[in-house]
């Protein structure tokens, strides 16, 4: 009896094409951004141009449209690179409908907030966890007028959140687990969403982040409930660091921060196990 062939696995290298691309295009579109901006501001003083350009880059303006050049970015190669596929770009994004009930939804939102808690307390306590981007990010968006705070929801808060989950979580975990299995992929696309941010301490939160949102992938079968997460997650900072200033950091003391810690570990491994329950998902659908 003949024995069917094993189904053949994905290439590798579109997904490593795809993320150097998206690397070096979001770095290069971010600088460009910031230069063209600050060229006023320098009045056409070539010696200045250096010195606005650092300014500017950590203003709110300017943290909001790097942001935002990122997310167009990573949309548009992640659907470039789906199309080149084949097809149905939004099945191989993962962008349809998911097996998430009401309640796995609200688990995955409430989760994500809880491991970004307990990771934002976990920074603070560490020696080299103080002035990175998240700290800098903070401080440009407090007392933000009505537009401005309009502006930051969108351009960190929904635009990341709907494009980085696109092409981390819909294009190259989608691609790695069909060619290395649902745990490799995972990893491996954690681990390319934190190197994506640069910044030691943002990479290293953005990879623990990104292992639960790639797990809430996998669980559900597609990424909406993983860019709900994402969003909801990136716009409550946004929140926090414009209405209350000093609220979107941990208490200080190392008390008060291990509190902290504590809590949104509870809060985090509490959702973890509705997610896991047979009441995160549809009832019509069969459970993963």
């Amino acid at each position: 009896m003949l024995q069917a062939p094993a189904p053949s696995r994905p290439a590798l290298w579109p997904v490593v094409v795809a993320y150097l691309v998206a690397f070096v295009a979001a770095l290069g579109a971010s600088a460009v951004f910031v230069v063209v901006a600050a060229l006023p501001r320098a009045g056409g003083d070539a010696m200045r141009l250096a010195d606005e350009v650092a300014k500017f880059a950590v203003t709110a303006p300017g943290l909001m449209g790097a942001a935002l050049v990122d997310a167009v970015v990573l949309a548009l190669v992640a659907g470039i690179a789906a199309r080149l596929q084949g097809k149905g770009v939004a099945a191989r994004l993962r962008l349809g409908p998911t097996r998430a009930s009401p309640l796995g939804l609200l688990a995955a939102v409430v989760g994500m907030a809880g491991l970004s808690l307990a990771g934002g307390a976990a920074a603070q306590l560490v020696p080299f966890g103080h002035g990175g981007v998240m700290d800098t990010m903070a401080v440009a968006l407090q007392h933000p007028g009505p537009t401005r705070f309009a502006l930051g929801l969108f351009t960190i808060g929904l635009a990341p959140g709907i494009a980085e989950e696109t092409f981390f979580r819909g294009l190259l975990q989608t691609r790695l687990a069909a060619r290395w299995g649902r745990w490799p992929a995972i990893v491996l696309s954690a681990l390319g969403f934190g190197l994506f941010h640069v910044d030691p301490v943002q990479g290293s939160l953005a990879f623990v982040a990104g292992l639960l949102l790639g797990w809430m992938v996998e669980r559900f079968g597609g990424i909406r409930p993983s860019i709900a997460a994402h969003a909801i997650n990136n716009a409550m900072f946004v929140a926090l660091a414009s209405v209350a200033p000093g609220v979107a950091d941990v208490p200080d003391g190392r008390a008060g921060t291990a509190g902290v810690l504590v809590a949104g570990a509870v809060v985090c491994a509490a959702s973890i196990a509705v997610l896991r329950s047979r009441f995160a998902v549809r009832a019509s659908t069969p459970a993963s």
